[in-house]
């Protein structure tokens, strides 16, 4: 419900949601070590979002977001 320092948030369908944590997901998988070396994220507050459904199954969308230091 309100993690602490989590990184990643999943956006599932129906609304559910699942932190994470970057260094985790890309040391576990080269999948997410390329998601998170797409580039730099873009400033604070711009929203950025990429397209990724060319990735196959379960990818549709990134989108880089600013929140709250815990």
């Amino acid at each position: 419900q309100a993690p602490l320092c989590a990184d990643v948030v999943f956006q599932l369908q129906g609304g559910h949601r699942v932190f994470a944590h970057r260094v985790y997901l890309a040391t576990a998988c080269s999948r997410f070590y390329d998601l998170f070396t797409l580039g730099e994220p873009p400033g604070e507050g711009d929203g950025d979002t990429r397209d990724l459904s060319s990735w196959g199954r379960g990818f549709l969308s990134l989108r880089w977001e600013a929140v709250a230091d815990p």
